[in-house]
């Protein structure tokens, strides 16, 4: 009787992960208006299991940052593009190269961030291929270790701070990638971002004014 309990369990476990990857799979699909006709509020959102999957992704690809950048510059390289796209993944490469010129010399040293994270996903686009998610970031601090042996030289505490980043989603890869950091947030649009208000996204530059050219 156990053996057979196992094996409905086992069974209906393949099945559940069947039906989610089918699940993501078919997106982009059906997407909702909230705020319709409100100005400053309307926008897209796409079902609960989709926002969960964008979480999901987005936290997956930190915590693989923090995994790759103290395995290698090489792992980092090689497995960027599964978790990065776009203009992020762009600067990742260069930041990256720009380490690896620097610690020709000598001694290398990688900071690593940690924070506890509150997400908010938000303004999916028409498409439902693209969307932003607001990153509340508490409990920061910078860990910095010699790259070489892994030697955890310092932690500096920083101060709660909120960021937004763009999210696209790839078809082939069947899931979702960072794909531009858009701006932090100014200090105390925190809540109001989280709570759902509008959120004052500018991914332009201003009007050149004064000294600026």
């Amino acid at each position: 009787m156990a053996e057979f309990a196992l094996v409905i369990f086992v069974v209906s476990l393949i099945l559940v992960t069947i039906v989610s990857r089918r699940r993501r799979a078919a997106w982009p699909g059906n997407l909702r208006r909230l705020h319709a006709g409100v100005q400053h509020r309307a926008e897209l959102m796409a079902p609960d299991e989709v926002v969960r999957a964008v979480e999901a992704d987005y936290l997956a690809a930190h915590n693989w940052t923090a995994d790759a950048t103290l395995s290698g510059y090489t792992r980092f390289l090689a497995e960027a593009p599964q978790y990065y796209a776009g203009n992020y993944l762009k600067r990742q490469y260069k930041i990256v190269h720009q380490h690896m010129q620097s610690a020709k010399s000598g001694v290398r040293f990688v900071g690593i961030m940690r924070s506890t994270h509150q997400l908010r996903v938000r303004h999916f686009s028409d498409d439902g291929l693209s969307c932003y998610i607001v990153d509340y970031q508490t409990k920061r601090r910078i860990l910095t270790y010699e790259y070489w042996q892994l030697h955890h030289v310092q932690t500096q505490a920083l101060t709660p701070a909120a960021y937004v980043f763009r999210m696209v989603y790839d078809k082939a890869a069947r899931h979702w990638k960072i794909e531009d950091l858009i701006q932090q947030l100014p200090r105390g649009w925190e809540e109001k971002a989280m709570s759902g208000s509008s959120v004052p996204l500018d991914d332009s530059l201003p009007i050149a004014a004064g000294r600026d050219t």
